[in-house]
């Protein structure tokens, strides 16, 4: 089970990997600015204890590839922080089991790093230099890296604990050695035959019900000041703190053509009076949120042909389910169901588990089960069903070192999970938008 719990897990290893100091200086204008302002909060508290903006911010510096592509920022800032909430409880759980971290661990992993040296020995001088060009103290520096000792060494005696029994090492035998023959029978719109049309009724029951689905976007009016002087940032500022909107600001609707991360702070603003204050290379951008529009529902009229395009394609799908599960009936009751199937050959579970997205315990069943019908699958183009001829044992067994640190691994992750669940922990989501 070890080997199947592992999957699908890539981005994460990524995230929480400890990356070399080497790839820190990217500067970060946003944490200053906060700080500016006096707007630094807590990103997380986790039993009452602060992790910080800085500390946030700090752990994004490994990431700037991740963080510049749009699919990926929101998930890496998520895993980000979940890997600094995770390691302060861990922390707090080695320090209830009384593991210590001394200060000359802390001082020889800080010397023993290529980052801070001048030619070959460790340069206090360079030390410095390099956490200031960061943004943080060498006192916060050390605190990170006692915590991440000691965490080290928590998941160091879980692991020495783990062994594998004979039971384990069958069942995983069987796990990476089955190979499956039989039919795969496919239900897609081009093998089964659909006659519907939507009735008006029936579209203007699913828009009556569906009303916010067709909702636009609310429309956000700003007033927003570009400024290069810090003193006149700092005056515009003060004035919306007041309650005050000063003169200068253009009203703007249209986010286009402003940089990526001004808008990425604008659009953060909800609340009709807030404000937020971003830099661009050698220009502050101060936005205030003057006006929210309601979201305009569309009328029926704009939409009608939406919804018959939704209802036909729901429609599709429960025929071609109805039509699978049929199929499989009959194959239970080894009846003749008049279509023509795949054959497979020396198939492993690996294969069905990326064709149908298989859990944990139908992947077992799978194997283990002597029953020849699985399915209906949902697939890309349908439904599928399975049909087992026959399981054989080929190939070769996981090896025993990669089942153990598989299930070490699993232990791990379960230990955390219920380390972290007994935990109380607030998060600041304004920070992971």
């Amino acid at each position: 089970m070890y080997v199947l719990i592992q999957r699908h897990k890539k981005l994460a290893a990524t995230i929480i990997a400890v990356a070399s100091i080497s790839f820190l200086f990217w500067m970060f204008a946003v944490s200053d600015i906060k700080q500016m302002f006096g707007m630094g909060r807590c990103v997380a508290q986790v039993e009452g204890e602060c992790i910080t903006l800085r500390e946030f911010n700090y752990e994004l510096l490994k990431y700037p590839d991740l963080l510049e592509r749009e699919e990926t920022r929101d998930i890496v800032r998520r895993q980000v922080l979940y890997s600094l909430i995770t390691r302060e409880v861990l922390y707090k759980k080695a320090l209830k089991l009384g593991i210590v971290v001394s200060d000359r661990e802390v001082a020889n992993m800080i010397k023993d790093d290529p980052s801070f040296w001048e030619g070959e020995r460790f340069s206090m001088k360079r030390y410095r230099s390099v956490l200031e060009g960061i943004g943080i103290t060498p006192a916060e520096y050390e605190d990170m890296i006692r915590k991440r000792l000691a965490v080290e060494k928590l998941l160091k005696v879980i692991s020495a604990g783990v062994y594998l029994t004979e039971e384990e090492k069958e069942f995983h035998s069987r796990i990476s050695r089955t190979r499956f023959i039989g039919k795969l029978y496919l239900f897609s719109e081009d093998t089964v035959s659909i006659s519907y049309e939507p009735t008006e009724e029936e579209m203007e029951r699913f828009y009556m019900r569906n009303k916010d689905r067709f909702a636009e976007d609310p429309k956000k009016v700003y007033v927003l000041w570009r400024v290069k002087e810090k003193k006149r940032v700092q005056s515009i500022y003060a004035s919306l703190k007041e309650g005050n909107v000063p003169r200068g600001g253009k009203e703007i609707t249209d986010l286009s053509g402003l940089p990526r991360e001004v808008v990425a702070e604008l659009e953060r603003l909800e609340r009709v009076g807030t404000y937020t204050v971003s830099k661009v290379r050698d220009t502050y951008y101060v936005a205030y949120l003057k006006d929210v529009e309601p979201p305009r529902i569309k009328p029926f009229s704009e939409v009608k042909e939406e919804i018959r395009d939704i209802l036909m394609k729901e429609r599709r799908k429960e025929v071609l389910e109805e039509r699978a599960r049929e199929v499989a009936d009959k194959l239970r009751k080894g009846e003749w169901v008049g279509m023509k199937p795949l054959s497979f050959d020396s198939s492993s579970l690996d294969e069905f588990i990326k064709l149908f997205g298989i859990g944990g315990e139908e992947s077992i069943r799978l194997v283990f089960s002597k029953d020849k019908v699985f399915g209906p699958y949902r697939t890309p183009g349908g439904f599928a069903v399975v049909y087992i001829e026959k399981r054989t044992l080929e190939g070769v067994s996981v090896e025993e070192e990669e089942l153990r640190e598989a299930k070490e691994r699993a232990l791990v992750e379960a230990f955390i999970d219920k380390v972290v669940r007994a935990s109380e922990i607030n998060i600041n989501e304004d920070y992971l938008r």
